[in-house]
């Protein structure tokens, strides 16, 4: 049975007051950037990749160095982006914070019903021959959603295993984790232990895996049903997670700026 247990309804969700704090001004050429309050008519009918650059452009506007390709790409194009090694908190204020907890929420509270009608529309124009670049990475970010391979077109070979799980069935490599931000491991290391039926204490895990198409409880599981491979992955995941300061825990999941940066 799915489910769907973080998200907050769009009623609630719009409904928190707005905080003190003027944000610094932005040059005009950044369209994603929101100087204000967030209210509902600002992100309904947005894309999965417009609410994540809405989301991200707050820390790009700090100095965020970004570990995605098309994030990396996109804030590398604009004139006003100043990456740094350690990014700026105090250029994140108040508002910031509120406007992006409250994308994240209106992001992870699509159901998968919604999901796949975004699908259904992406497909359609790429069947039309009227697909935008945009679209691919939509439908590249619709598969991590919903946890497999979207288009009817064959798979992107840099595809991640969020957008494709079956990767999982082969050694992964550092490569194909190089720009997964901390919140992504957390997710991939999980998912080796969700496709053999994991039933996850975390709620921030529950809500991922039981919105994906493919993820099913054993209430038998135990850890003999990893494979010597699988262990290898998890291995491989840790790693670069320790690199990155390690792997992330409910609390700093959900309180700290990676739940929200590259996620």
């Amino acid at each position: 049975m799915r489910r769907t247990i973080l998200p907050l309804l769009l009623s609630s969700l719009f409904a928190v007051p707005a905080l003190a704090g003027a944000p610094p001004p932005l040059p005009a050429t950044d369209a994603f950037y929101m100087g204000r309050e967030l209210t509902e008519a600002d992100v309904q009918g947005k894309t999965l990749r417009e609410i994540s650059l809405m989301r991200n452009t707050i820390f790009a506007r700090a100095g965020n160095p970004f570990r995605k390709d098309w994030l990396n790409a996109y804030f590398r194009a604009q004139p006003w982006y100043r990456p740094a090694k350690t990014w700026d908190r105090t250029k994140v204020n108040s508002q910031d914070w509120q406007n992006a907890r409250r994308l994240a929420r209106y992001e992870a509270g699509m159901t998968p019903a919604v999901l796949k009608t975004r699908v259904a529309a992406v497909k359609a124009r790429i069947a039309a021959g009227k697909a935008s670049p945009e679209d691919a990475i939509e439908i590249r970010l619709l598969s991590a959603r919903l946890g497999k391979w979207q288009a009817d077109t064959a798979p992107p070979p840099n595809r991640s295993p969020l957008e494709d799980p079956d990767l999982l069935d082969r050694q992964i490599t550092k490569t194909q984790l190089d720009n997964m931000s901390r919140r992504e491991l957390r997710l991939l290391r999980n998912m080796i232990y969700a496709r053999r039926g994991y039933s996850f204490k975390s709620i921030l895990l529950q809500d991922y895996f039981f919105n994906t198409v493919w993820y099913e409880e054993d209430p038998k599981f135990t850890s003999a049903a990893l494979t010597p491979r699988d262990w290898r992955n998890i291995k491989m995941i840790k790693s670069v997670e320790n690199t990155l300061g390690g792997p992330l825990k409910d609390s700093k999941h959900m309180q700290e700026a990676e739940w929200f940066i590259a996620a």
